[in-house]
Parts: structure tokens; sequence; C-alpha cells
């Protein structure tokens, strides 16, 4: 069975991808062109997980993805070996269409939109000639957006809330838009893809509430288009597709079919379980259809047809290309999942992850012993894990863990403790409330532990003096809270809290202190976080303790106190700062993480000074950062590009 609520996980995911990137204010966008992997000697190396799908495109030997929110384009010219970001797409806007012509992958057209207020959308058809590294906006729409796209290359028809835009020179120049007539229920629109079709002459769409219909403007670039409904069944009208020859509709759980324009149909497939069917589409002369948990595919025009999983199981298909014979490599399908990767088909085999590397690392956490440590990072709406990324990184090790179940790990924390490295903790997202889980063999198995906390979570601890004593800090609905147990999980108490505390330490010598802080302060509790004591209102986004008495805190720059907190000063002036972890073996050195662009910085002085580690990281929007614990390896998680690996 799919998740729950799983129709509104794309939107759900945009929205918290764009919050993610709202939150890190005065955070600059990375390079235009940052090279997703850099395997020179002491440089950065891209180590996953290549979990991100989007809107795929293939001309010639380039193969291309936008990921949909914020909006990256994605390309590789070696059949998803390696991948290069091209960000110079509006990162306020999510893409609603994308194309990529087939003789010229330069070329290439995008639709954003971008909601204004809760009526309001503007939309905009946005062009490259020079694959990705710079744009130019065809059209915009405003107020009714832009929500499907359809076009050929040269004929591009683009429908809003009410109207079809139709250009015939690929958007350069536009006819008189086709003013709507077709029925729609206040702000109602096909969002989503796959609503829109050019066949022939005719544009067909379908609509939606209040009347669930199939639509054609009739000879769409002439001098007199005209609009009529085409097809008016009982219940629900979804997807379409065509290939000249034939359309395709998805209704309910069944696929109809028509070869004379509409004018007759023929039922072509019901799905067995009566699961609705999805993301039709005609590729490589083949039929495909879907449900969250199968692809049907028809090598017949839907006569007869084949079963199969789809790749990430519950996750179903966002597109689907096929990638063209080349290199001694035969054609292969690629399926795109937008939560989980790209995917080629490798018949009896399965399915081989392509990736990309798009993930935004919140948090990372290096647990178990040191010779067999894995790596876990937690995501947007997701926590991944792998054996810790020793040796040659190649496209197999890039596939991380996913963790699939009835919940999502959204806005997931983690924390480990050194005297227990083994055993991960973290906190998640649960509607309104909190799920604290507890894996205990380094992040690869998860159990819930107890009933949910009150409270959206905000930063998790297990204290480093004491294991068993975890604080997780949370925003309810009557304030701020910190929720604390003493007996790992099984009893827990609820104090308030100051603040809405985003990040939390312990003194590995003092198990009743705790620090914690956000923008508006640090603070220290020297009873196990019952009680709190404002040391000072410069923001804290992340605070360090070393066993030693030194304290390192980030916020807005750097601050270092060498006498167990009772004083501060600065060390580092600069941007916001995502996370600063310690060597695991020389007490000289730390590395922070740069939000703002800076990338690595790294102390060799016990934090007295700072620079930037040698070495450009791909993307420098650094948000977390872990260190292996033999101290070879350093890892940066960053926003929308997943983990990078350096040998230190």
């Amino acid at each position: 069975m799919p998740r729950p609520a799983k129709i509104v996980r794309v939107k759900l995911r945009i929205c918290a991808l764009l919050g993610v990137l709202a939150m890190l204010v005065g955070a600059p966008a990375a390079a235009a062109d940052p090279v997703a992997v850099d395997s020179s000697r002491g440089g950065w190396e891209s180590a996953g997980p290549n979990s991100v799908g989007g809107l795929l495109g293939v001309s010639g030997t380039t193969l291309a993805m936008v990921q949909p929110a914020p909006p990256v384009l994605w390309l590789s010219d070696d059949r998803g070996a390696s991948w290069t970001a091209r960000r110079a797409l509006p990162q306020d806007t999510a893409v609603s269409g994308f194309f990529v012509d087939p003789a010229d992958p330069n070329r290439m057209l995008v639709l954003v939109n971008r909601r204004v207020d809760a009526v309001q959308w503007l939309g905009a058809l946005l062009a490259t000639t020079d694959r990705g590294q710079s744009w130019e906006t065809r059209r915009e729409w405003f107020p009714g957006g832009a929500f499907q796209l359809a076009t050929d290359g040269r004929t591009v028809a683009v429908m809003n809330l009410d109207a079809m835009s139709v250009s015939t020179d690929g958007g350069v120049t536009w006819r008189e838009d086709v003013p709507r007539t077709w029925p729609r229920d206040g702000i109602a629109a096909p969002v989503g893809d796959r609503r829109l079709a050019l066949v022939g002459p005719d544009a067909y769409f379908t609509t939606v509430h209040p009347e669930y219909s199939l639509w054609a403007v009739r000879d769409v670039a002439g001098k007199a288009p005209r609009a009529e409904r085409v097809y008016h069944p009982d219940g629900d009208l979804g997807q379409l597709a065509a290939d000249g020859r034939q359309l395709v509709v998805t209704a309910g759980a069944e696929l109809r079919g028509s070869a004379d324009g509409g004018r007759t149909w023929a039922t072509l497939r019901r799905d067995p379980g009566g699961e609705p069917l999805r993301e039709p589409a005609f590729v490589g002369g083949r039929l495909y259809a879907s449900t969250y948990q199968h692809v049907d595919v028809s090598t017949d025009g839907g006569r007869q047809w084949t079963r199969r999983p789809v790749p990430a199981a519950g996750e179903g298909v966002t597109d689907i290309a096929e990638l063209p014979a080349g290199g001694g490599k035969p054609a292969a399908p690629l399926f795109s999942a937008t939560y989980r990767g790209v995917f080629a088909d490798a018949g009896a085999a399965g399915y081989r992850q392509l990736g990309v590397p798009g993930e935004t690392m919140r948090h990372l956490v290096a647990a178990g012993y040191p010779g067999r440590q894995r790596l876990v990072a937690a995501g947007v709406q997701e926590v991944f894990d792998t054996a810790l990324p020793q040796g040659r990184i190649t496209p197999e090790t890039r596939v991380w863990q996913w963790h699939t179940g009835d919940r999502l790990h959204e806005n997931a924390s983690l924390s480990v403790a050194p005297w227990r490295p083994e055993v991960v903790w973290q906190a998640t997202k649960n509607g309104f409330n909190t799920d604290v889980l507890r894996s205990g063999d380094s992040g690869r198995t998860w159990q819930l532990t107890g009933k949910p906390l009150e409270g959206q979570p905000r930063a998790i601890l297990t204290h480093p003096a004491n294991p068993d004593r975890l604080l997780v800090s949370v925003f309810t609905f009557s304030g701020n809270a910190l929720w604390r147990t003493e007996d790992a999980g099984r009893h827990w108490e609820k104090v308030p809290a100051e603040a809405a505390f985003s990040t939390l330490a312990g003194d590995p010598w003092h198990a009743d202190r705790v620090w914690a802080g956000n923008n508006d302060g640090l603070w220290r509790s020297d009873d196990g976080g019952r009680t709190w004591t404002r040391v000072s209102e410069d923001a804290a986004s992340t605070v360090t303790v070393r066993p030693w008495g030194q304290i390192v805190v980030g916020g807005n720059g750097i601050r270092l106190s060498d006498d167990n907190g009772r004083t501060f000063r600065r060390v580092h002036e600069g941007g916001r700062i995502g996370q600063i972890v310690a060597h695991p073996w020389d007490p000289r050195t730390w590395f922070a993480a740069s939000t703002s662009g800076e990338g690595v910085l790294r102390s060799t002085d016990f934090g007295r000074t700072w620079s930037a580690l040698p070495g450009a990281l791909p993307d420098p929007r650094v948000l977390s950062l872990a260190v292996s614990g033999d101290g070879r390896y350093l890892f940066a998680g960053t926003l929308q590009s997943g983990v990078y690996r350096k040998t230190l």
C-alpha cells in the first residue's frame, strides 16, 4: 500500500525544500556550474546519496534532469555515472514543465511558477541555448500562473488558469491567447505533469473540479483556434499521453485509449488491485502506466501488458525517458522518482540507480567504532545511511540506504554519544508531534521508542557524560519546551524552555551541564535542562564542547571560550555557521560548516584562528560535517548537493 497522504507529498516536499532555503538568510547561490565530482588527490569527491529525481530530458549523449524545487538542472554525459549541476534557475520557484531539444542538447525550455499570495501565481517560460548556464525569460503569466507545458520544439502551448497561450517559434513570439471556455472552480487548475499534449494540429488537455473532462483546442496554431469538450466520462479523469496515432487518458484504476481523436474510447488496462493508474507515457515505442507500486508496459498499443515493481516501492514514477544506445551499451528506459533518484532499467537484473546527488543534508554523524563506521545523514524528509565511504568512490557507493515505512523522517535531528557510538538517536517530525527513534546498529535499522512527544522537534542531544540522558527541544502550541529522559527513552519529563533551542550540547565531564542556542542567543543549564541562564544574546546556531574546557560557538561567525564558558571572544567574522566538529585525535583541529558560501573552515590552533580549508568545494553552501573515527576523512553535507568527502 502507498504511504498515507501520498498524493500530497510533492507539495510537502516543495514547501519543505523552499523552507530550508528561506531559513538560510543571506546564503548565496552556489557557483553557476559546480562540478559534482572532483576525484583529484586532496580534492572533494561527491559521496552521494544519489537519491533525487525529477523531470527528465535526453538529447544525443546528454542526459538532463530538473530537480523541481528549488530548481536545479543536472547534466550527465556519461550515462549517469557523474553529474554537473547548473543553478541559474530562479530559486524561489517550482518547475511545472521541462523540455530538451532532441536535436540540440544546448537548447532547453523550463516552465516555472511562484505563488504570490493565496490566489495569485507568477508563471514564466525560461529558455537556454547554452545547456543551462544562462536563461532568458520568454514570457510571464500573472496572476494566473503557468501550470502545463507541451511542445515539439517549435510549437509551444502553455496553460494558465484562464487561457491557453501558443507560440509557433519556440516561445519567441506569441499568438493571441485562447480564452477559457472550459469550466474551473475557484483556483482549481490541472497542476502537475501530463495533463496537456499536442496531437497534430490540436492541443488536448484535462480539466479538474467541478468537471473532470478531456478538452481540445482545435487548430491551436491556426488563425481561429476553438475549444471543445471531447470526452466527459463518469468519475475522475487524470493524465493523458499521445504518440501521434493513439491518445490515452487515466480514469481512476483504468487506462483508456482512443485512435480517432477522442470520438470513441476503449479500456486498455484496469489495475488488478484497483489502484489509480498514473503517469501514462509513450517512450521508445512502448506504452507505460504505473501505480505507486508497479509499472505496466505494453509494446502493442495496450492490447497486452507486462508488470514489474517500481524502482522504489511506494514511491511510484515521476517521469520516464529513453537512454539511447552508446558506448557499447544498449538503450535503456529511465525511471525517475522524485524522492529516490533516477533508475535505469537493467532487465532481469532489476534497476540500476543513477542519481542525482541533489539531497539537502541537514545533519551528519559518523556512527560506530573506527574500522566499521557508518555515515548517517538527515535530509529534508528522509534519513540515509551507508558504510562510511573509504577508498575509491564509485557510482555504486553513492547509492545509500533509505528507510521506507509509514512515516516521513521529516526535519530529523541526529545524536550519538561518544561512549556508545553504535547507538544513534533521531528526533523527527510527526505532524504536530515528535517521534524519537533509536538505532542500535549505527543507523541500519530504526525502532520507535514509545509514544510521540508533544511538539515539533528542533534538536536532540544524547548527553556525552550520560548516554541514557536525552533532551529534545520542541515547539508546542503552548510555547517552547524540553523533553528529558534519564532512562534512554522509557520515561519522559516535559519542562518549559527559555526559547526554541535549535542546537544542544553537553559537557563531557558534567552530566548536568547543557548548552543550548538559537538565533536569539546562548544559554547554559547546570541542572540537566530544568532551568536555564542566558549567557549571550549573540546568535548560536551550533555549540561544540571539548573535554578540556574549550567551547566553540557558531552563529554569525565563530566565538571561542577557553574557560568552560565563563568568557567568550570572537575568533572569526563572517557569515552563518551551520555545524562545528572537532578532529577525533588532534585536539588542535576543528572544522566549521559555512552556510553562507565559504565552504568548510578549519582551525589548527585550538580554535583561535580560522581559514578556508584548501581545495575548492564544488558546492560551498555547507550545512553539516562529520569526521571519520580514524581522522582520515572529512564529510560535508551541502544544501541540495548531497555529501562530499575530502581526505585529510
